[in-house]
């Protein structure tokens, strides 16, 4: 089984396992595909997305692609070509695409989940805990800060906290994103959270819960809230997303959220086993839920 990192399939194999969310994914994904299939996976990656020899070099010897994010249109020719699987999965139910997709067959597999669910999701949980003045950190990779190159996911979970600030008349909330430094690693934003409430105090300090476009968001305002006299879990409440392992052990504990991984793959199995007898029946279209973890359990 092949693995194409969408968004950046020229990234280093081990920039893209530097990916927490990706890293999370492949590493539950291979433990199963070994165990349930006998399979192995590979993390493919080419050096130039626009030439067909590159596609054609590595989607030899595949028996299916699992894609993540954005869809390339000489891949995807390939794999029609070939006959081989497509998977394609996503944290969000629209992708980008990149090239000329005119006379390409786009059918193919897709398992999602939604990010703006799990952002209104966290906001009705700090809600029914008393919680009215609100505070949502983004990522920079919103339409307005990146219009050539924003994330899907980012955009909806932006999207999903203004739909649960409108359901909730009671309730106030102010938009915070942090600024584009041309560095998308994401443990690069832990310090870019903290530089943008040390200059501006007055957010972290009117709100009574915060809600962030990650974990590694949720930790730089977990690190800098006691700064302003704040507790985080205590008169703070505050949320991640994700639930990356390389945080799961950090203090304070902070609720958060994530796809569920293990559905996630044993749907990916499944698919697998169907597309190896069928390659010829409509294509699956498949919502993967998502998890509350709150921070007491």
């Amino acid at each position: 089984v092949g693995f194409v990192f969408g968004e950046d399939c020229r990234l280093p194999v081990l920039g893209v396992t530097a990916n927490p969310l990706i890293q999370r994914f492949l590493c539950n994904l291979e433990s199963v595909l070994d165990s349930r299939l006998n399979m192995s996976l590979e993390i493919l990656r080419v050096n130039n997305e626009d030439a067909r020899d590159d596609w054609n070099s590595r989607l030899l010897e595949l028996d299916c692609l699992i894609n993540f994010g954005q869809l390339n249109n000489l891949m995807c020719d390939t794999l029609f070509r070939r006959n081989l699987p497509l998977i394609e999965v996503y944290s969000a139910e629209e992708v980008r695409r990149h090239g000329d997709f005119t006379g390409i067959d786009t059918e193919f597999d897709f398992l999602f989940w939604r990010n703006d669910n799990q952002i209104e999701q966290l906001f009705e949980y700090f809600y029914s805990m008393g919680k009215r003045k609100f505070l949502f950190i983004s990522s920079c990779n919103i339409k307005a800060l990146r219009p050539e190159f924003y994330g899907y996911d980012a955009e909806m979970k932006l999207e999903g906290f203004k739909r649960a600030l409108s359901s909730h008349p009671d309730c106030s909330g102010r938009i915070l994103s942090l600024k584009n430094v041309n560095d998308f690693n994401m443990f690069r934003e832990f310090e870019l959270t903290r530089e943008l409430l040390q200059a501006d105090h007055e957010a972290l300090n009117n709100a009574e819960a915060v809600i962030c476009h990650n974990d590694i968001v949720a930790q730089g305002v977990a690190s800098i809230a006691p700064e302003f006299g704040r507790r985080p879990g205590h008169d703070l409440l505050l949320s991640g997303e994700g639930h990356f392992r390389e945080l799961q052990y950090w203090y304070p504990k902070i609720t958060t959220s994530c796809v569920d991984y293990t559905q996630l793959s044993d749907r990916i199995c499944e698919l697998i086993e169907l597309r190896l007898r069928d390659k010829i029946s409509p294509p699956r279209k498949i919502e993967i839920p998502t998890l509350l973890l709150k921070a007491e359990q």
